[in-house]
């Protein structure tokens, strides 16, 4: 799967299945035209281990650990990104979710809010409303008490390889943690039943928002793409309502909690990009709303412009961009082609 392929990394974010239906809000995790650690030349690959022991590639990479303000057109430090960040009071981390830098980045500014700001929620996609009834209100002395209480429902996240940083930055700062997730029962009935199933609050968000016919032309580009072009019209329009419930779902659980100072959304970056994603559903809220992304660079992509083409978009959209190394992981279409395969 070449970069020109226009495909999106599935992150190994497996699909739920209703018959041959398949069904993720993972596909936008990671913009158009990446491609898998597999198909980069090892002559210009620079390999470094994470601290958790993941192999991360292209660390040698010119835009490697940089920040880009997008409006400014230039690159920023930590310390101006954190500073920039102060006033905000929605603020949206992106993610690729298998990466433990994007992790460590998110865990940075989580840190930096709670050194420097009062009351403040952060909001998880890893939460499921089951879950967050179990954690909701209650005092967690430790990452791995919260950690426990979340693994008693079966989780689709390994939150002790990937989340354990994020959870120990927001429980130091004071933080309240929510759920940000359907259950996946609410996400097969989104699938099979479509806007029937809708919880009310959702329809009626998404009622208020209706994309335009550039937006929807997008989005549907976005889930063929992050499906290897092996999904058909009928999947293609499922998966475009359940990604729309998604994000105006999260639209409304970082909402939740009254008298908050600081509200974060931990997501998938797809999520949280501002020409469609969750701040499309936080329009007209009192407040500023700030996008942060981590973003894997790509081999021979050394300016932050082309990557805007990744997210077929004119411009990145987002308000800040930090690049990282790229996760070593294998080529996801190949193995989706075998999990379609296998459904078959």
């Amino acid at each position: 799967m070449s970069s020109a392929s226009g495909k999106v990394l599935l992150q190994g974010c497996w699909l739920w299945g209703v018959a041959v239906l398949l069904l993720t809000a993972c596909s936008a995790s990671q913009p158009h035209g990446t491609s898998p650690a597999s198909k980069t030349s090892s002559a210009l690959v620079a390999t470094e281990k994470d601290a958790s022991g993941s192999s991360l590639l292209l660390a040698d990479h010119p835009l490697a650990g940089r920040i880009w303000n997008v409006s400014a057109g230039k690159f920023i430090s930590q310390d101006q990104l954190a500073e920039g960040i102060l006033e905000s009071d929605y603020l949206l981390l992106g993610e690729t979710h298998d990466n433990p830098r994007h992790h460590q980045g998110q865990a940075w500014v989580i840190s930096r809010l709670g050194a420097r700001q009062g009351s403040g929620a952060v909001a998880f996609e890893m939460i499921s409303l089951q879950q967050g009834k179990m954690i909701t209100e209650k005092q967690y002395d430790s990452v791995q008490a919260l950690i426990d209480a979340l693994n008693h429902i079966n989780p689709r996240w390994d939150y002790d390889q990937q989340y354990r940083p994020v959870f120990d930055a927001a429980l130091k700062a004071g933080y309240a943690l929510l759920p940000a997730s359907f259950d996946r029962q609410e996400i097969m009935a989104i699938a099979g039943k479509g806007e029937s199933a809708l919880p009310s609050e959702v329809k009626t968000l998404m009622a208020a928002n209706p994309f335009s016919d550039e937006q929807i032309a997008g989005s549907r580009k976005e889930i063929e793409g992050s499906h290897c072009g092996m999904i058909n019209e009928k999947m293609t329009n499922t998966m475009m309502l359940v990604q729309r419930a998604k994000d105006a779902g999260m639209a409304l659980a970082i909402d939740k909690r009254p008298g908050i100072k600081k509200r974060v959304l931990i997501a998938g970056s797809g999520h949280v990009r501002k020409d469609r994603g969750v701040p499309f559903f936080l329009r007209g809220h009192n407040g500023k709303l700030t996008a942060i992304a981590w973003v894997e660079v790509q081999e021979g992509e050394n300016e932050p412009d082309i990557y805007a083409g990744h997210w077929g978009a004119d411009s990145l959209p987002f308000d800040f961009v930090w690049f990282t190394p790229r996760a070593d992981r294998p080529d996801p279409c190949e193995q989706f082609r075998r999990h379609m395969k296998n459904k078959q």
